[in-house]
């Protein structure tokens, strides 16, 4: 299960951008001949299938899109990291790409392209072999946000806030620097004319636009601001004689001159990257953020014609690019893809894009795959060749929240309480659980409280699910929607919140057993007591968790690093740390079906796995543009799902990576049960796997070997919890150590005498030792009993049945009686 918002709760973890490429765990990569998708496009190696397409997507979406001088191509930067691409217009095929650091870039007449690399510049040559030349680090200046080249091929300028340098593209020498007087700090505009005689840049919007005789490197004019909230945007006329500056209208001035010419009334629209015809006589520009296009009479400022745009995003400034005479457009669609078009006709390449995928599943047989996109729709698809299969619209309100459990085909929703954009909402909030098949809402509870809370199915009762709010934990019944048990995890101000004011994700053990809740730090908690197990002191602000199969380990992420931890004592068994280098590595992590393998997935498309026991790297595997979201094995542990920000999802072979190795050095039955009572988790693995290999042995020896202690005669309780009140120091500091040495046992009866002291003295004393019975570590006997007790319950047996009943008949105190008792009550459901 996989909530839909952490999703959007971790873009912001992929805002850490490397100058150079991340240092990689060293593990081996699949290799073999390269494979095609169903629509034609390369597969990364080992991957066996992809959903969805990369058609014309550039990682998560594009920053920078321009068109060559002569249309033919179109290049697109996204992140830094993500380098630049090349696109047919016509095809919507890729054609070229180069991997490096790209913060902006600009388009020669020669078809070459000139890019900054922080303050190194570069030019890629890929009609020449896709040479590239390389000049010194500081050759640009810090912050160049804009890269636009002189008609002559010659010289660059590099544009920042507050100044223009031009360089001298042979040998990166400064020619010019040139002043924009402003401290402002937003990115500025700027355009050669195609006669190469001017350069025009727009500062602030008070500033308005400066022109510059390129020859000179003097400003000899300004055209004032035209209104005091836009960012002006402007072209040149072919022959150079005028200046076409879209800001709160489209105005068009001679430039030899501030005054406009005589006969044009500027229109009463506001465009976006206006663009001369290549006779000079109309400008085109963008209207709004559909894409939709206009074409205005350069001397009148008359609209003649306008075309219904073919892409749509939400983003502001919108990445829009438009080839000479409007032939083409290109722009960011709301899938965070690239859409071309003619806008004209309206055509263009055509690419079904989905939006950003996540909660990847496999059916119990393997031959179904599914996944949620961000629209609340899953998809299932066949995981050997892609192909799409049903369709399920899940209904969510507006401000609903999903959890989608492919088991049982049900959404959880949360509704109201604060919205994912952190606002809040005037409905308090909800939880209702949604049959996925039907639509029909199967439950609604109201959560105390004003945040929205956190939900899961329960992982072994459908007719229940969990809701995690602030400070408490509610577990209810579908068939009712009335609550069955509550209980408080710690006061409010302990809950994790993040950017959007939403929960970290929390979950549920496979047994029903244990909850980890996203406090700070991190705990986990016993559903049948509603006691603290423990706190992961390590994990302050959790990204994510999640149980292996067997509910033995806990991983707990934060992007930093990702920590497997023993379930039965909290002990670190291994922690994986960020590889430096990368943003954000840890984005989301899954086990393989025996628990043995985890894999980690991060916010540049790299996915490893990692050996559980050794931390040992095993496979890596990289293919997805950006923010992995989610990852899931197939039942047999031989393919592996990765769905995305990018709207895909890849099918992996990870056959090879599955294949663990037996447990090292021979072992004994007594070793290995003396092995379960070890904190460390490794060592308690070897003796728990020799034991699972004879199950009738195992159980038979357990019942010899592991018995309850005798219980604590209550007199000798009653004679301890006497002397807490005792008048000599001494008399009192010994019945203290003995009581905390009997542990839970003795519990009742110093809480009835904390209650009813007959002195100051016995309270205090006594509600001590209860905190520290509470807090107590697990003793090895405890550890023993707890594993013993998982151990015989898988195996499941009638002898085994028979061992819990034995077990759970002992003194109710004691852990081996407890773990017993909640085995049998789970055996009966």
């Amino acid at each position: 299960m996989v909530r839909a918002s952490l999703a959007f709760v971790l873009l912001s973890a992929a805002s850490v951008i490397a100058d150079s490429p991340p240092v990689r765990p060293v593990a081996p990569t699949p290799t073999g001949p390269a494979k095609r998708d169903r629509h034609g496009d390369p597969l990364p190696p080992g991957a066996i299938t992809r959903y969805g397409t990369i058609g014309l997507r550039h990682g998560t979406e594009p920053r920078q899109l321009a068109f060559s001088h002569d249309g033919k191509l179109l290049a697109s930067a996204s992140s830094a990291e993500d380098g630049i691409r090349l696109w047919n217009t016509t095809t919507g095929q890729e054609v070229a790409r180069l991997a490096a650091t790209v913060s902006c870039f600009g388009f020669a007449p020669d078809g070459s392209v000139v890019m900054a690399s922080g303050t190194r510049l570069k030019v890629w040559m890929p009609a020449a072999g896709h040479a590239v030349r390389e000049f010194s680090e500081k050759t640009l200046p810090e912050h160049t946000v804009i890269l636009i080249v002189h008609p002559d091929g010659r010289t660059v300028a590099a544009c920042t806030p507050t100044t223009i340098t031009l360089l001298d593209l042979q040998t990166g020498k400064t020619r010019a620097e040139l002043k924009l007087q402003s401290e402002h700090t937003h990115p500025i505009h700027a355009a050669f004319s195609p006669d190469g005689r001017w350069l025009a840049a727009a500062g602030p919007s008070k500033t308005g636009v400066l022109l510059w005789d390129v020859k000179t490197g003097k400003r000899v004019r300004t055209y004032l601001p035209l209104h005091d909230k836009s960012q002006p945007q402007m072209t040149f006329s072919p022959d150079g004689d005028r200046i076409a500056i879209a800001a709160d209208r489209l105005y068009v001035f001679p430039t030899d001159s501030d005054e406009a010419d005589d006969g044009y009334a500027p229109p009463q629209k506001m465009l976006i990257n206006p663009r001369f015809s290549t006779d000079g006589k109309s400008v085109f520009g963008l209207l709004d953020r559909a894409g939709a296009i206009v074409r205005i009479d350069a001397a009148t400022g008359e609209q003649k014609d306008s075309w219904v745009g073919s892409a749509k995003t939400n983003r502001s400034p919108l990445p829009f690019a438009l080839a000479p005479d409007a032939t083409y457009a290109a722009a960011e669609d709301e899938t965070g893809g690239i859409r071309i078009w003619e806008p004209r006709t309206g055509k263009g390449p055509s690419v079904e894009r989905l939006p950003m995928l996540m909660a990847p599943w496999f059916s119990a047989d393997g031959k179904t795959a599914s996944c949620l996109d961000a629209k609340n729709r899953v998809h299932t698809f066949d995981p050997a060749t892609g192909q799409l299969g049903k369709v399920i619209t899940v209904p969510v309100p507006p401000t609903g929240i999903v959890t989608w459990d492919a088991r049982t085909s049900r959404a959880i929703v949360a509704v109201g309480g604060r919205e994912p954009n952190g606002s809040v909402s005037f409905d308090p909030p909800e939880v209702h659980v949604i049959d996925g098949a039907t639509g029909k809402v199967l439950a609604k509870i109201p959560v105390p409280g004003w945040t929205t809370p956190a939900a899961v199915l329960h992982p072994t009762d459908p007719d229940r699910f969990v809701v995690f709010t602030d400070g408490a934990v509610m577990i209810a019944r579908v068939s009712t929607g009335k609550p069955v048990r509550n209980f408080d995890v710690g006061p409010r101000e302990n809950h994790v919140r993040n950017e959007n004011g939403l929960p970290p994700a929390e979950a549920m053990s496979p047994d029903g057993r244990l909850i980890v809740v996203g406090t700070s730090p991190l705990s986990v908690w016993e559903v049948g007591t509603g006691k603290r197990r423990f706190e992961v002191a390590a994990m302050t602000r959790t990204i994510g968790t999640t149980f292996s199969p067997d509910g033995r380990t806990l991983a707990a992420w934060d992007g930093e690093k990702l920590v497997l931890f023993d379930i039965r004592s909290g002990a670190v068994s291994r922690q994986f740390d960020a590889y430096p280098g990368s943003a954000a590595p840890f984005v989301a992590a899954t086990f393989t079906p025996d628990g043995k393998r985890v894999a980690a997935s991060g916010a540049d498309g790299f996915i490893t796995i990692w050996d559980a026991a050794t931390g040992d790297p095993v496979l890596n595997l990289s293919g997805h543009d950006g923010l992995v979201i989610g990852l899931a094995f197939e039942p047999d542990g031989k393919r592996l799902i990765s769905t995305a920000r990018d709207g895909t999802a890849l099918v992996w072979d990870t056959a090879a990576a599955v294949a663990v190795k037996g447990p090292a050095g021979a072992i004994g039955a007594d070793e290995a049960i003396h092995l379960l009572a070890s904190p460390d988790p490794a060592e308690a693995q070897r003796g728990l796997a020799f034991l699972s290999r004879n199950p009738d042995e195992t159980v038979k020896m357990l019942g010899e070997k592991i018995v309850a202690p005798a219980a604590t005669p209550a007199v000798r309780i009653a004679k301890l919890v006497e002397d807490l009140g005792s008048e000599d120091f001494q008399t009192r500091q010994a019945a203290v150590a003995a009581l905390e040495t009997i542990g839970p046992e003795a519990a009742p009866a110093i809480l009835a005498a904390v209650r009813k002291p007959p002195n100051p003295e016995v309270r205090k004393l006594g509600t001590e030792v209860l905190a520290k019975i509470d807090r107590a570590a697990l003793k090895p006997d405890d550890l023993r009993a707890l594993r013993a007790v998982e151990l015989v319950e898988g195996i499941g047996t009638p002898a085994a049945r028979d061992l819990l009943k034995k077990w759970a008949a002992d003194p109710a105190t004691r852990r081996l009686t407890l773990e017993a008792q909640e085995a049998l009550d789970r055996m009966k459901n």
